[in-house]
């Protein structure tokens, strides 16, 4: 990677916010593709980046990622990233899946 000959972008194949996080750790094994990269502060089921444009039919945040990712060869991208930092649903205080 850090020759530039292996883009990581490629290895990402689900997003998914925390309160996915417990059962993709215990569901790995029977999860096919590689990398899932999830972001703690949102509120987002663990969704395979493939699947993005056919939910994105019925939520306009899934058809915006699909077109997002199409433009780069339909791989997990910094522009993919920004969107989703900006319009992911965020975590609400009371789907906190643990506490401190």
């Amino acid at each position: 990677m850090s020759a530039g000959r292996i883009d990581p972008a490629a290895m990402i194949t689900h997003i998914g916010g925390i309160t996915c996080g417990a059962s993709t750790i215990l569901k790995l094994p029977d999860i096919p593709g590689g990398k899932k990269l999830l972001y703690v502060q949102y509120d987002l089921p663990l969704t395979a980046i493939d699947e993005f444009a056919a939910l994105g039919r019925s939520n306009k945040f899934y058809a915006d990622l699909a077109a997002i990712c199409w433009r780069h060869s339909g791989l997990w991208n910094t522009e993919a990233e920004a969107y989703l930092l900006k319009h992911a649903p965020k975590l609400a205080p009371d789907r906190v899946p643990f506490r401190a």
